[in-house]
């Protein structure tokens, strides 16, 4: 399967990996990819490769999107950051959906702090 992703709409991506989820494997792995625009959307792309997953992870790494675990996340998009706890973390905003509600994500508190020296 032959699949182009526009990478300079993603705005954040959760990648899930065999250490995350039982049920994935090495050729079978997964990722949530959230788009910018008006509005953010998220796509659940099911079946990805390890090759094409790690190439993706490098691509946004080299855009400079900040990792936290297996979420990226474009520094640019933050709307809106809250640390809750110095050693939990935080939250993130990074746009509205549809019902205009916040879309919102959980980041490590290391990730908070690289994403806050950047904003």
């Amino acid at each position: 399967m032959e699949r182009f992703i526009n990478i300079r709409h993603v705005i954040a991506a959760q990648m899930t990996t065999p250490e995350d989820n039982p049920l994935v494997s090495d050729t079978t792995r997964m990722m949530d990819v959230w788009f910018g625009g008006p509005v953010v959307r998220k796509q659940l792309f099911k079946k990805v490769s390890k090759v094409e997953q790690e190439a993706f992870v490098a691509a946004l790494r080299e855009r400079g999107f900040i990792q936290s675990g297996n979420l990226l996340v474009d520094p640019a998009a933050i709307l809106f950051a809250e640390m809750e706890h110095q050693l939990v973390g935080g939250v993130i905003t990074i746009g509205f959906g549809d019902n205009n509600r916040p879309v919102e994500l959980k980041v490590k508190a290391q990730a908070f702090t690289e994403m806050a020296a950047k904003l």
